[in-house]
């Protein structure tokens, strides 16, 4: 169904990726509605993850056409506490609802094992009813709600922490 594989900024990232980037329907619940994307922003980030020892970037591509429909992050991780963060996003809306971003977790964790991580971390809106369901689809738990952190659209919204021993 699909892969994980890290960037080729020079030929992964192009109109479509910076499209995806910059439209409100796909980031509304994520930090990333509130910058301008460019290509050339995109593209260093990329490097910059790809060059990094506790952030890995990956998209996600369907085996069928390797067609690159999302990403999925891995890291910060904290080698010490052998714990990381993810985060992810399906950019073809046409795509939701699919399963895509729960298959693209159960790689990521797979990928996180072999790094020696031990417990992986997510947060989202209240109101990511995806998100939370993926979450709990692949084993995470919420461990924390930070009431009222968050403001969408004029009003204020808890933000949840979800956990994973793996």
């Amino acid at each position: 169904m699909i892969y994980l594989r890290k960037f080729r900024p020079d030929k992964d990232v192009g109109n479509k990726y910076k499209k995806w980037m910059n439209d409100f329907k796909i980031h509304k619940f994520t930090e990333q509605k509130y910058k301008k994307h460019t290509l050339k922003d995109i593209k260093s980030f990329v490097k910059q993850k790809n060059k990094s020892k506790n952030e890995f970037l990956f998209g996600i591509f369907l085996k069928e056409n390797n067609n690159h429909i999302g990403n999925i992050k891995l890291g910060p991780i904290n080698f010490i506490h052998k714990t990381a963060e993810i985060s992810y996003f399906i950019g073809e809306k046409k795509l939701w609802k699919r399963g895509y971003t729960t298959l693209a977790i159960k790689e990521i964790i797979k990928i996180a094992k072999k790094k020696g991580i031990k417990k992986l971390k997510a947060g989202c809106y209240e109101m990511n009813k995806g998100s939370i369901k993926v979450l709990l689809k692949n084993g995470f738990k919420q461990e924390a709600n930070l009431k009222k952190e968050i403001i969408f659209k004029n009003k204020r919204y808890d933000h949840y922490f979800f956990g994973k021993l793996i």
